[in-house]
């Protein structure tokens, strides 16, 4: 008997996994930099799960994509 591996007909790998995409984070309070990988909501916001830098500023952010 033969092993095979199942492959679905239509279905590409960028669709099944998220697109990560590197982000730059600055604070803008302390200059703390931070780079992180996000996925893009249904909204086209990038999520990384990043709350707040160490200085415990939650709001005040330069966020950049990279390449």
């Amino acid at each position: 008997m033969q092993s095979e591996t199942l492959v679905a007909e239509g279905v590409h790998n960028d669709i099944m996994t998220p697109h990560r995409i590197k982000v730059h984070i600055r604070c803008r309070h302390c200059g703390e930099t931070f780079i992180l990988r996000g996925a893009r909501d249904a909204n086209g916001r990038i999520e990384t799960g990043f709350k707040r830098c160490l200085c415990d500023n939650e709001d005040d952010f330069e966020i950049e994509p990279l390449q």
